[in-house]
């Protein structure tokens, strides 16, 4: 089997419960090799059929699991960019008005006094227009528009909670991720993602005091989001397909090396 396969073709092959097929039909090619027969020839026939309808099911799973993925990031994707926008509009405006604020102020403490004034009038102009920049100012950095934002079925959950059986990731693909090869120092898919999300800040680490609050609304079934953690659910979801992705290429491979098996 290993001069047959891959390693990362064997992995595969395991994930997917095929070796002991592939080991049969190893068997089975090396005795038709020996004593030819009918019975051989439809035996092999028969098991080979078995593993490309086995390669073909998986693919098809990796696919959907995929597209789940990129749709859910699109999805959250498009609303953060919404958000965006009207935040942007928004901060637009004030920045606007305090410009207009700070330059009506300017100008009518300048006439009044141009004009000879000697209340405290123009001081009191001053410090109002002062105020009122001040208070835009505020309103611009604290100009934060939330939405509402559900996801029933959440693929972040089972990767930070790491269940045993997951109800988003069919049994291959979750197997996968969770791989541990004794024989490398790697860690599985699964705990790179959850590190990568530590060490990038996309989740609160053991000092930030909100890190519950921010759990609950990533990893539960959604809440009210800003633009900011809507762009940054999409992002965690691309890395979940993008690893996702790599069972797929790896199961390119493993096709390639069975239709080699198949043809010695």
């Amino acid at each position: 089997m290993r001069k047959a396969l891959s390693p990362s073709s064997l992995h595969v092959a395991n994930a997917l419960g095929l070796l002991d097929l592939l080991t049969d039909y190893i068997h089975l090619s090396n005795d038709y090799r020996e004593k030819p027969s009918i019975e051989h020839r439809m035996e092999i026939i028969e098991l080979s059929q078995k593993i490309h309808s086995r390669v073909n099911q998986a693919s098809l799973e990796i696919a959907a699991v995929a597209s789940e993925m990129d749709c859910e990031e699109e999805r959250a994707d498009q609303i953060a960019s919404y958000l965006k926008e009207q935040e942007d509009e928004a901060e637009t405006r004030l920045t606007v008005g305090a410009l207009v604020v700070g330059a009506l102020g300017a100008i009518v403490s300048g006439v009044l006094l141009a004009n000879g004034n000697e209340s405290n009038a123009p001081d009191f102009v001053g410090i109002g227009a002062g105020l009122a920049e001040v208070t835009l100012g505020v309103m611009i950095l604290t100009n934060k528009k939330t939405v509402l934002f559900y996801h029933p079925r959440n693929a972040l959950k089972d990767i930070w909670t790491a269940p045993e059986t997951s109800s988003i990731f069919p049994p291959a693909v979750w197997f996968y991720l969770n791989y541990k090869n004794p024989e490398s120092p790697e860690k599985p898919l699964r705990e790179q993602l959850v590190e990568q999300w530590l060490s990038f800040g996309q989740v609160a680490d053991a000092h930030n005091k909100n890190k519950e609050k921010l759990y609950a609304l990533l990893f539960g079934e959604g809440g009210r989001y800003t633009a900011e953690q809507l762009a940054n659910r999409a992002n965690m979801h691309d890395q979940v397909e993008s690893q996702v992705n790599l069972m797929q290429q790896a199961l390119r491979q493993l096709g390639s090396d069975i239709e080699r098996l198949f043809q010695r």
